[in-house]
């Protein structure tokens, strides 16, 4: 323990599952690491009260797509100190890295090596000129590359390979494991899938997956898709995250929870997460949104709301115009209710999975047609009217602790908080060491705090106005505050650090 410290956590209730605790202590921080934690302070520059205020390990997000400013401020608001793009991933990573550094980010971030875009790129023939000029936030260049036709498109043997070089190559630069957005191309065949398997066991990472169907695919179950995966796993020997598995499954939660179970019963390294709402969201084009899909399976059209235009889509041929026009436009997917398939009580079963953790797959802000047009995309607080978004972009975590555990008693705190910080910290520690560091509040890990009332807590329901979550009254991001007193400290909004995986073995060439 040290002797004196730069800033004290006083009073506060801390709740460190990793370290088994959960008792009122005194948390001292140093040159943005953990220096004390006692019952008993000891000198410090500054003080924090938490008198009556929970003190837990901020929050380790592991799939969030809202890579900007913005984004990680909303987030900050819901106790996220790290933010990961992980399901997506970018590719080329250094694009977007240095576009991140220059921008500055109030979080810490990192970033899978990304399949889908490295796919886009290869199966496109953009040379480097074009790959230069794309967006730099991974899913705004997913989006932007929507309507292009043969990203999707089975690969040759020859085209394969150089995608999977490409994915080796970010991998090189430090990304955190592979994200497969298989959902979004689910005609690609078994071979490309195994080359990435192969090529993460090489270098011991993990594969964050989509899975290839969800529950409502005509001729194919949700379950089928988690067993492609376990199958991959026991051929392969690789790490596979599965996730958003609660949307993915929706309807067929008791079959998928039970493969899951079963694959690590046998002892595959299969892990999962899901976020705490009902609903779901992504681009309008996704090919499992289709009209063919929906109908076949008696999805109604009504399921899905257009951000852009703020509209609840009407019928089969309004979705179709919809896709035609905007393909990579933003929507909501109502997946859990009273009248489909699948009722919150199955929801609540699935964020139940033993193990598993919670993501909040945040999104970037889309602009609402027509209202207050012509102002600047937003990079502070607050969100001015005229932009929509998922609440779970803001309000995943806030939701997990008010509805999961205070208001239905279906967790316990530290349960809940295990799946918001050290579990997901645990997971990617296998894949870059840097995560030792996170997701606990032990001497020497990373002084990423967030100091939260948990009386207060309260999500965000709605996709506009968008607002912040409550709850969090104090956040630091490597020691600095970042929320002050629940107001964001405009002095540390460019404190996140980039977090790269350490460095695998070289890869040569052509190398299947």
């Amino acid at each position: 323990m040290a002797d004196q410290c730069q800033t004290l956590i006083t009073g506060g209730r801390v709740v460190d599952p990793r370290n088994l605790i959960d008792e009122v202590l005194t948390i001292g921080i140093t040159d943005g690491r953990i220096v004390h934690v006692d019952s008993e302070p000891i000198p410090a520059q500054r003080t924090i009260d938490a008198t009556g205020l929970v003190v837990a390990p901020g929050f380790v997000d592991m799939h969030s797509h809202a890579q900007n400013k913005i984004g990680h401020l909303l987030q900050a608001h819901d106790g996220v100190t790290t933010s990961l793009e992980l399901e997506c991933g970018a590719a080329p990573l250094n694009h977007t890295l240095r576009a991140a550094a220059a921008e500055g980010r109030a979080l810490n971030y990192g970033y899978s090596a990304s399949w889908l875009l490295a796919r886009m790129i290869v199966m496109e023939g953009m040379d480097a000129d074009q790959t230069a000029d794309l967006p730099t936030l991974p899913l705004h260049m997913f989006s932007a590359l929507q309507s292009s036709g043969n990203w999707a498109r089975p690969a040759s043997a020859e085209q394969q390979q150089k995608i999977v070089d490409l994915v080796a190559e970010q991998i090189d630069d430090g990304a955190i494991g592979i994200g497969v957005l298989l959902g979004y191309a689910p005609a690609i065949d078994s071979a490309e899938l195994h080359a990435l398997a192969r090529l993460a066991v090489e270098h011991d990472t993990i594969l964050f997956v989509h899975a290839r169907y969800g529950a409502e695919i005509d001729g194919h179950t949700a379950h089928e898709s988690v067993n492609e995966l376990i199958e991959l796993s026991a051929a392969t020997g690789a790490r596979i995250h599965i996730c958003h598995f609660a949307s993915s499954n929706a309807g067929d939660n008791d079959a998928s929870a039970k493969k899951l179970a079963e694959a690590n019963n046998r002892g595959l390294p299969m892990t999962t997460e899901s976020y705490p709402f009902e609903f779901a969201s992504t681009v309008i084009g996704a090919d499992f949104l289709s009209p063919e899909i929906l109908e076949s399976n008696g999805t109604p059209a009504s399921t899905i709301t257009y951000l852009p235009g703020s509209e609840q889509v009407s019928t089969y041929e309004r979705l179709a115009e919809l896709r035609a026009l905007d393909p990579g436009g933003l929507c909501l997917i109502q997946y859990y209710g009273p009248d489909l398939t699948a009722g919150v009580d199955d929801l609540l079963s699935t964020l139940s999975i033993p193990g598993a953790a919670f993501a909040s797959d945040a999104m970037p802000l889309t602009k609402i047609k027509g209202v207050n047009e012509g102002i600047a995309f937003p990079t502070e607080l607050p969100v001015p009217e005229g932009y929509a978004v998922h609440p779970r972009s803001g309000s995943c975590f806030m939701r997990a602790i008010s509805w999961l555990h205070r208001d239905t008693g279906l967790m316990d705190l530290s349960d809940v908080i295990a799946r918001s910080s050290d579990i997901p910290a645990r997971i990617l520690a296998t894949g870059a060491p840097a995560f030792d560091a996170k997701g606990h509040l032990g001497v020497g890990a990373d002084a990423d705090i967030a100091i939260i009332d948990i009386d207060e807590a309260e999500a965000r329901s709605a996709p506009s106005p968008v607002k912040t979550a409550a709850g969090v009254v104090h956040l630091l991001v490597n020691g600095q505050l970042l929320v002050e007193n629940c107001q964001s400290a405009t002095t540390a909004t460019e404190g996140g650090q980039p977090i790269l995986s350490t460095a695998g073995p070289t890869r040569a060439k052509g190398t299947p």
